[in-house]
């Protein structure tokens, strides 16, 4: 089972974000750092999509300081849940206790 911990706590924007997920999850170097281009990559069968685990860590950080991006980080797992094909990838959120 591959567990990926993404401590997002100090991320400040939508960019950080999109530059701390490609390097966490180990997005090509193509890597649009948006949101259809987070959705194109994780759905690709092509791809190795989403670890079995992602332990978010500080997550309600990350809604305080960039909703607008949690928002649509949130959108993405739920979609990509409700794809059947996909290889499943369970969310856990943790506070940083730092």
């Amino acid at each position: 089972m591959k567990t990926v911990e993404i401590d997002v706590t100090a991320i400040r924007s939508a960019s950080e974000l999109h530059r701390l997920l490609k390097q966490k999850l180990n997005f090509p170097s193509h890597y649009g750092e948006n949101w259809d281009a987070f959705w194109d990559l994780i759905t690709d069968p092509e791809d190795a999509g989403l670890p079995d685990e992602i332990i978010w860590i500080g997550f309600s950080a990350l809604q305080r300081k960039q909703p607008k991006e949690a928002e649509h980080l949130l959108v993405c797992l739920d979609d990509y849940h409700q794809e059947m094909e996909l290889q499943p990838c369970m969310s856990t959120f943790l506070e940083n206790t730092d």
